[in-house]
């Protein structure tokens, strides 16, 4: 039985952003053919892989779990074919996973010095929920994962504490006397809690909490200057900037943030490139 790796490749982009949508600008083509790829790709394994439906969050099936894991190493697999191909000599890319967050902040800084130092090695970078990276990096679809700390691991080999500010773009307003609009993922659970542990200390202050299911929603809403959220501090940028100081918010804990690497990394590009993401999270507030 044959697939398509254009169907497995939307497959995985909706199973990463939980959105037609966004998967469909992730891959390049128009939210009808990502549509069309993942029906296809069920008619094809005899299986329903996604849940979807009016009005209904996206969300994988029991079998579309067990699938996604395949379905990277499928495509893993056909990289390093076309890796293979390629001119002799060329360094293979080094796979770096981490969150849609850090990819659009603390990322792009360390990946240009790191291009810098070791300029014929290439870098692949993979977005998706921290502990879903962790486990791609267990089924060695990635070499290296930058992510808020999943726990103890043999891999892991960097954590760094880092403090959490209140975020929103410089434009963000916000009258004391009217509910502050706070917008988090579904998920992100350990940061709604740092969140609403820091505003029990100031009861006056009232709240409005809306949730997301995937990152690039959230982001929009942010961008929009809809809501603020909280953020570790090395994901700060020049659109979403530290509000706290500004409304007088409460101050907020830290977080490890870490970086795992897979078994038997030992080339000297991976080492050069995780002390350059080590140095981008370790920075100290300006």
């Amino acid at each position: 039985m044959s697939l398509d790796l254009r169907h497995i490749e939307s497959f995985v982009a909706v199973a990463d952003t939980r959105s037609f949508s966004s998967a469909a600008e992730r891959t390049g083509t128009v939210q009808s053919a990502v549509s069309a790829h993942i029906r296809l790709l069920e008619q094809r394994l005899s299986r329903k892989l996604v849940e979807r439906g009016r009005g209904k969050p996206v969300s994988l099936t029991h079998d579309g779990n067990a699938f996604l894991i395949k379905a990277r190493r499928l495509l893993v697999l056909a990289d390093e074919a076309m890796e293979g191909s390629s001119i002799s000599g060329t360094a293979s890319p080094i796979r770096l996973g981490t969150t849609m967050t850090f990819a659009l902040s603390a990322l792009p800084p360390a990946l240009a010095r790191f291009a810098m130092a070791a300029p014929d090695n290439p870098v692949t970078v993979t977005t998706a929920r921290s502990h879903d990276l962790r486990d791609l990096l267990d089924n060695g679809s990635i070499d290296i994962a930058l992510v808020l700390d999943q726990g103890p691991h043999t891999g892991r080999i960097e954590t760094v504490p880092v403090p959490l500010v209140w975020t929103a773009v410089p434009s963000f307003a916000y009258e004391s006397s009217r509910p502050l609009p706070l917008a988090f993922l579904n998920d992100a659970r350990d940061l709604r809690r740092h969140a609403l542990t820091a505003l029990d200390t100031e009861p006056e202050r009232q709240t409005e909490l809306q949730f997301h299911a995937d990152p690039v929603g959230l982001r929009a809403v942010l961008l929009a200057g809809l809501a603020a959220t909280i953020l570790p501090r090395p994901a700060l940028s020049e659109k979403l900037i530290d509000i706290g100081p500004r409304f007088k918010l409460p101050q907020l804990g830290a977080v490890p943030v870490s970086i795992y690497v897979a078994a038997k990394q030992e080339r000297e590009a991976v080492r050069t490139l995780v002390e350059e993401l080590h140095r981008q999270i370790d920075r100290n507030p300006r």
